[in-house]
């Protein structure tokens, strides 16, 4: 068992802690996004003094959205020089998310948190909060939460971490996060993290009769995340604008209307902001990144208890936190605290430090944003679904169907809704395979002497068929059309049926960064060739990488006689 300082007075557990916050708590804010963790500390009565933040998009609504606060721009040339008493970071999970690359805590993005340690060493705040995928405590044996640790206590803070629930705070989406917590006062972290808790983990029933239950449409293989009354984890979508927003089941509603998508706003609130936060990220000639900050976000009402609670902590007596010590042969805990020159004690903290009810997803979606999920959507999830063996229930797989054939009634029923004859005709004669570009860049790829197969799998259980795949180094090429999938330097957008254009297009996109995802995540590369390229110089790009991960006879030569003595 491990204890810390005296128990302070006893207080009721499951709610936010009532005793007086300290207005001047002032903080740093690294990897700000859109300020959903600095939203929610200023709720609780901290005071941003300053922000440090890369990406354009995040930083056009942090000028537009807090406009008082210095913004600071690369965290590697950063080094704030005001006082602070709080140092925060929410810091990239690419290289750690089960959806990211999985490289871990020393990858190239998710290892920027190395530069969070530079800041405290040189600034010594009093506290330190950083948040991030509950991956972090297993990937690689908990090797990036085993380093996080290591690396405070070389500062002399002792900590405390806890995955969290996001529903615990007053929004309808299961989003669990790990969030750390350090402080130079021993037990001051503990206390604060671990001393609030509702013990749901074992209790809470998500409600059967939910009127909206979320899913992940472009799941069906491993799962489908169907959560009742709230939506999935919203995620982060992709760097050209295509958005990962989970599907909504909704069995009251009219048929074609019962499997939905949400809008943007509908997921700023379910994120915790005001509706239209995101908005002043957009910027003429850039696709839309929305979607991607908003699923990168920290949920603002889990800011706002962190807040409370490094609030009520700071100068009072640290709380008693009772655990056990951590066997290391067994993962790393859910909960647990430590601090320089102790061990790691586990504490059975649950996800649910507090419960604050709240608006019902079927209350929080708006209906003139929602949009129905898509005929050939809805098929592929449904053939995943069939072909991985998953169970569904009756009346939810009765809903998918029936939303499927009414969508196909409804395509098939259409007339064509191009705008010309001509724009049909051409529509009409676009291939799908073998187009000119693609037959350029093969002849090219010969010319270099590279043998590779044209439209196949690269994997056999994934439904990706790829132009051009070297299935020994494994790299897809995958040549694309400037229009049909939005060329970065010549995409159009037609003002006739435009939404019905903008639909297609924005479908094509997301169609595209999830065949990227699924490829990357087994360990493939996608190399994507615009149809305005040179075929010449696209080929020997695509050599360069294809050779890169061959390897040479001579290499292969060297190596075996390394092996023979």
């Amino acid at each position: 068992m491990a204890t810390s300082a005296p128990q302070p007075p006893p207080r009721e557990l499951g709610k936010a802690s009532e005793l007086p916050t300290r207005t001047e708590m002032p903080f740093v804010s690294l990897f700000s996004g859109v300020a959903g963790l600095d939203l929610g500390l200023t709720a609780a009565g901290a005071t941003a003094v300053a922000l440090c933040e890369y990406w354009e998009p995040a930083r056009r609504v942090l000028r537009s959205r807090l406009p008082d606060v210095p913004l600071a721009g690369d965290v590697r040339d950063f080094t704030p020089t005001v006082d602070h008493f709080l140092l925060t970071a929410g810091f990239p999970c690419v290289d750690l998310s089960h959806a990211g690359r999985q490289t871990g805590i020393f990858g190239a993005q998710s290892g920027l948190v190395t530069e969070v340690f530079r800041i405290a060493k040189a600034t010594k705040p009093e506290w330190l909060l950083l948040e991030n995928v509950p991956n972090l405590l297993r990937l690689a044996r908990g090797a990036g939460i085993r380093f996080v640790v290591a690396e405070l206590e070389a500062l002399g803070y002792h900590w405390a971490y806890r995955v969290v629930d996001s529903r615990a705070f007053g929004v309808a989406q299961r989003r669990n996060r790990v969030v750390i917590l350090a402080a130079r006062t021993p037990g001051a972290a503990a206390g604060a993290l671990l001393g609030d808790d509702t013990n749901l983990d074992a209790e809470f029933v998500e409600p059967a009769d939910a009127r909206a239950s979320g899913f992940y449409w472009t799941e069906g293989r491993r799962g489908v995340g169907l959560v009742r009354g709230a939506l999935p984890t919203l995620k982060g979508g992709s760097t050209v604008g295509a958005p990962s927003a989970p599907a909504v089941w909704r069995p009251l509603a009219n048929l074609g209307e019962r499997i939905v998508l949400p809008s943007v706003e509908d997921a700023e609130e379910l994120q915790g902001f005001t509706r239209g936060w995101t908005t002043p990220a957009e910027a003429i000639g850039e696709p839309s990144a929305r979607w991607k900050l908003v699923g990168n976000a920290v949920t603002v009402g889990l800011g706002k208890w962190l807040g409370e609670r490094i609030a009520a902590a700071n100068g009072d007596a640290p709380s008693i936190v009772v655990g056990s010590a951590r066997d290391e042969r067994r993962p790393w805990p859910n909960a647990a605290f430590g601090g320089p020159g102790l061990d790691v004690t586990v504490v059975p903290a649950s996800r649910w430090p507090l419960r604050i009810d709240a608006l019902p997803l079927d209350e929080v979606l708006r209906p003139e944003g929602l949009r129905p999920l898509s005929y050939r959507a809805t098929k592929g999830f449904l053939s995943r679904i069939e072909e991985s063996g998953i169970k569904l229930e009756s009346s939810f797989l009765g809903d998918l169907e029936g939303h499927m054939s009414f969508m196909r009634a409804d395509v098939s029923g259409i007339a064509s809704w191009a705008s010309t004859d001509a724009v049909r005709r051409r529509m009409q004669a676009t291939k799908q395979r073998n187009t000119t570009p693609e037959v350029h860049l093969r002849r090219a790829l010969s010319d270099l002497g590279l043998r590779y197969r044209l439209q196949i799998r690269p994997e056999p259980d994934l439904r990706w068929r790829s132009d051009i795949v070297f299935k020994g180094p494994k790299v897809v090429v995958d040549v694309r059309g400037c229009f049909w999938h939005v060329c970065p330097i010549h995409q159009s957008h037609p003002k006739a049926n435009s939404e019905r254009w903008e639909a297609k297009l924005r479908g094509n996109q997301e169609r595209d960064d999830r065949m990227e995802t699924e490829l990357h995540q087994r360990g493939w590369i996608v190399v994507t060739v615009w149809e305005h390229e040179d075929p010449a110089e696209a080929a020997g790009r695509i050599a360069a990488i294809v050779r890169s991960r061959r390897p040479t006879r001579t290499r292969s030569r060297a190596l075996e006689v390394a092996a023979n003595g």
